[in-house]
């Protein structure tokens, strides 16, 4: 078996039926789909067992709201020499596969290769035709670039399962930045490349992730960097003045979204907080 793809789902049996088509209607064939269903209260069931092809494996599993328990769980589950991650609401193009399973073939020293990605709304119109509007995505020794920023799209990713089996699978203390945790792993390790095409089709939600949720992916991008930097006092030399701006920005986006609320709820460690960002923001060098 060459690939195994972990595809996650709860609850989006509108959605689930473009996203299994777009895994198998890969040109690519020598693949498993791995579909862990977290015990959805739709047709979820009926939809996936409506499929007959054998290299559909379907399993439940509860996921307790981390959806990394449930890529984690499809990942021991599978067989294959690489590892792809796709959501139930995003798609593939019918070439993603064929083409980074090429490019990891080419070459034994990548640990993980991806690529470009259109991005969609809800009803599959285009929004724009790159995921890397604003981004710029790097390729071989990562690792000080991804510190800085997050680049790569979790829904591109193709990675070798003995590049998990050494650094790891998704940490679950994370419950939004898992997957950019996981690649600062990999890229400490391994060279990184990518396809510079998209490959693949990102659904962004206009009504999706909450305030609240944002400003925690937020807070888990800086635990994340910092946990990095504590690590290695090194890379405060090198790239620190690049990530404290960047933090800058997180801590600006965290009040904008949060500050009125925090002051409403009258909650005097919140508060607190606030002002911890406001003087972090003071103290900063942008």
């Amino acid at each position: 078996m060459k690939v195994s793809v972990i595809l996650p789902t709860y609850n989006r049996a509108n959605m689930l039926t473009e996203a299994i088509d777009s895994a198998l209607n890969q040109t690519f064939k020598d693949f498993e789909l791995i579909i862990i269903n977290n015990y959805s209260t739709d047709n979820t069931e009926s939809v996936v067992k409506s499929y007959d092809d054998k290299r559909i494996r379907y399993f439940k599993n509860r996921n307790n709201g981390l959806v990394s328990v449930n890529r984690n769980y499809g990942i021991q589950k599978s067989r294959g020499e690489y590892t792809a991650f796709l959501d139930d609401d995003d798609l593939w193009l019918p070439e993603k596969l064929e083409k980074q399973v090429k490019l990891l073939d080419s070459n034994k020293e990548l640990g993980l290769v991806y690529s470009g990605s259109h991005v969609i709304d809800n009803k599959g119109n285009l929004i724009r035709h790159t995921y890397f509007r604003g981004i710029k995505p790097c390729r071989g020794d990562v690792f000080n670039e991804l510190l800085v920023s997050n680049f790569i799209p979790q829904l591109t990713v193709l990675v070798r399962r003995e590049t998990l089996d050494k650094v790891g699978k998704f940490d679950t203390k994370y419950k939004i930045a898992q997957d950019y945790d996981l690649w600062l792993r990999i890229a400490a390790h391994y060279q990184v490349d990518f396809i510079d095409q998209p490959l693949a089709k990102y659904r962004f939600h206009k009504d999706g992730a909450s305030q609240k949720e944002m400003i925690r992916s937020f807070q888990e991008e800086i635990l994340a960097k910092e946990c990095w930097l504590n690590k290695d006092q090194s890379l405060r030399k090198e790239i620190g003045g690049r990530i404290k701006r960047r933090k800058t920005l997180l801590y600006s986006g965290m009040i904008l979204m949060s500050g009125v609320n925090i002051f409403k709820e009258h909650n005097i460690k919140s508060i607190r907080a606030f002002w911890d960002l406001v003087k972090y923001l003071a103290r900063a060098k942008t």
